[in-house]
């Protein structure tokens, strides 16, 4: 019986693509990029890749795909990053096809240009897609991930905490078995804030080998990666044009994977060698039963003397109260007291009606002010019910506004804020939502901030009363004054009149009352 030709074709084909395959081979990808090597040559079931943009990280994420892929048929690899456009622009095209799948004889009908898709002739597949579109994902891959199935979720440093811990802890979980394997894979945050840094080794690797039980970790910045030498050319060459070392705080992040944070990142502009101080604890604090809280306080620094507090409810976030103190005569705002519930704790007003009665007992104040989003009723609940008086809703419209005072006070040096304090941490890690609009404010899922939002409340009372302190007078202003006043003195002698302060200079005790100058 003769073969039919379609099959003779198909059978000539397959030895074609076999004869001109180049095998994927994790040392000849890798070189002389010995960290970019350990990382592909793992098969740990969890891994956490973290490095400096520009090292060769998404390279090696793609190859991985390949490699298993190619070695394991009928396999299902997985490949998410933030958005599916941004995937089929920076990855898929440049990197996938040109750049990994090319090479190594992938032939271009294999892939799915609408899908984002590649199906290998053994049965394998590569999907590209992003984080935005999981509902369609969920459909596509059912339970496909036994067999050595791959997920790679990319940009991870960028990626919603809800949506990691979504995918890890309820995604995946069904679909995956003992032969699978998840990578998440990003660069090191601006802040020190989110699930991805949660995740990443306690303390940064610079070269030691992980030795963890759950995630295995590797991390290199752009000085190991061997395939750009010119990297490190350029580096010298711009640290000589702007008189920099590589000490510097960017160097050090990009080049050397030193875990160092980008100030100006922050939604605050916290400083602690200006701005933090070690509290000293009041005798009071420690006989006192905080509850569900976890509370600071601190003796108020000389000067203080007028406070104000900020409550923050919480709704399923962190309930927090933070205190505030300052004076007539000194430009510091003393942060004095904070206490602060861990999230989706419940907090009923009974909890926060004594937090903030104690508080106030020990910081006098008629300025407490309350998140307006819980509602007027519960503002006077805590009067009538709770004997807390004085409780004002705070003015949250302009919170764009109310930032930018705060960071006036902060970088003067004028905030003084309580080390290892909830607030201080808020200040270090929370930001802005990098793809808020310009005429919106909406802060970075990685860290939403609670003590921070009670400070600013707490603030208003210095906002709407503070006056700024005299300054002092210089010697030489003084000098002038003081001739001024002798010049006026002597013109009223010689016209026979006593100036108000002169008669007040010849008193004596109790002589105000014979004169009346007090009200009986």
């Amino acid at each position: 019986m003769a073969i039919p030709r379609s099959l003779l074709a198909e059978l000539a084909a397959r030895a074609q693509r076999a004869a001109s395959k180049v095998p994927w081979d994790p040392y000849a990808f890798a070189g002389r990029h010995a960290e970019q090597l350990k990382f592909v040559l793992d098969r740990s079931p969890f891994t956490h890749v973290m490095c400096a943009r520009q090292s060769g990280k998404t390279w090696g994420d793609d190859f991985v795909l390949g490699h298993n892929a190619d070695e394991h048929p009928g396999s299902m690899g997985l490949f998410l990053g933030l958005k599916g456009t941004g995937v089929r622009v920076s990855n898929w095209d440049p990197i996938w096809k040109k750049g990994l799948c090319e090479k190594h004889g992938v032939p271009s009908d294999w892939h799915n240009e609408t899908s984002m898709l590649t199906r290998w002739d053994n049965g394998s597949r590569v999907l590209f897609a992003g984080t935005d579109d999981l509902s369609n994902i969920k459909k596509y891959l059912g339970n496909s991930l036994r067999n050595f199935g791959l997920v790679i979720i990319d940009e991870c440093q960028d990626q919603p905490d809800e949506t990691l811990r979504y995918i890890l802890k309820t995604l995946l979980p069904p679909m995956l078995g003992p032969k699978s394997r998840v990578i998440l894979s990003g660069v090191l945050p601006d802040v020190p804030a989110g699930r991805f840094l949660e995740i990443a080794h306690p303390e940064a690797l610079e070269g030691r080998p992980c030795d963890c039980r759950d995630w295995k970790h590797f991390e290199w910045g752009r000085s190991s990666n061997a395939w750009t030498p010119e990297a490190m050319d350029h580096l010298r060459t711009m640290l000589e044009a702007h008189n920099l070392t590589e000490e510097d705080p960017q160097v050090q992040r990009d080049y050397f994977m030193r875990r160092v944070w980008n100030l100006s990142a922050t939604a605050y502009r916290y400083r602690d060698e200006i701005n933090g101080y070690n509290p000293k604890v009041p005798a009071w604090f420690h006989g006192v039963d905080w509850e569900s809280g976890h509370a600071m306080a601190a003796v108020p620094l000389p000067g203080i003397d007028t406070f104000g507090f900020g409550i923050d409810p919480g709704n399923g976030d962190r309930a927090s109260v933070v205190g505030w103190g300052w004076g007539s005569r000194t430009h510091v705002v003393q942060h004095v007291f904070e206490w602060v519930t861990d999230r989706n704790t419940y907090v009923p007003l009974s909890m926060l009606a004594s937090t903030i009665g104690v508080a106030a007992e020990h910081y006098p104040s008629d300025a407490i002010f309350w998140d307006p989003g819980a509602g007027k009723m519960e503002i006077d609940t805590f009067g009538a019910d709770y004997g807390v008086p004085l409780i004002r809703a705070a003015t949250k419209a302009d919170l764009k506004g109310s930032i930018r005072r705060m960071n006036d006070l902060l970088t003067k040096g004028w905030v003084k804020a309580m080390r290892g304090s909830k607030l201080v941490e808020d200040y270090v890690k929370a930001r802005r939502d990098p793809t808020s609009t310009a005429g919106a404010w909406k802060w970075s899922s990685q860290w939403h901030p609670d003590p921070s939002e009670s400070g600013r409340y707490g603030l208003q009372g210095y906002w709407d009363d503070y006056q700024e302190p005299e300054k002092p007078k210089s010697y030489e202003q003084q000098r002038r004054e003081q001739w001024a006043q002798r010049q006026r003195e002597e013109l009223a002698l010689r016209a026979g009149v006593m100036l108000p302060e002169m008669e007040e200079a010849h008193l004596f005790d109790g002589d105000e009352d014979a004169l009346g100058v007090i009200d009986g």
